[in-house]
């Protein structure tokens, strides 16, 4: 009876101090992408985060499965340990991955409060997506 108990409780500490990357290891890239659309021929191979210094710092590896170029527009969005937003919503950022090739993107967090990301995707090869990013343009509303 006690062998079976010290079992038990051997086995659910093992199950407490295992590596969370272990558990969820296919869903926890999963969790930090929101694509916009279907990424087609676009996905991100690998993603990394650490922090140094008191900042954050991520590396993502995207991946084209085409043979064709593709158009990325991509941007973070930095949060708190509650997953409150502690920085303005940045620009989309364009970026040309050519035909097969993997590419690296390696960012700073601008802030030492943000604790954890989400990296915002999106291709205008996309279903469903615009057709191009334009930024917000101003033009015509002078002189009124």
């Amino acid at each position: 009876m006690k062998q079976s108990i010290c079992i038990s409780a051997l086995l659910a500490l093992a199950a407490v101090f295992a590596p969370a990357g272990q558990a969820a290891e296919g869903g926890s890239i999963a969790s930090k992408i929101e694509e916009l659309g279907k990424m087609t021929y676009l996905k991100v191979a690998d993603l990394r985060a650490v922090k140094r210094d008191g900042l954050l710092r991520i590396q993502a590896t995207l991946e084209n499965t085409s043979s064709d170029n593709q158009q990325l527009y991509y941007r973070f969005r930095w949060l708190d340990a509650d997953g409150f937003t502690v920085w303005d919503e940045e620009a989309w950022k364009p970026e040309v991955v050519y035909g097969m090739q993997k590419k690296v993107i390696a960012v700073v967090a601008p802030t030492f409060k943000a604790t954890d990301f989400r990296l915002e995707l999106q291709s205008p090869k996309n279903a469903g997506a615009p057709s191009q990013i334009a930024p917000t343009s101003v033009e015509g509303t002078l002189g009124r």
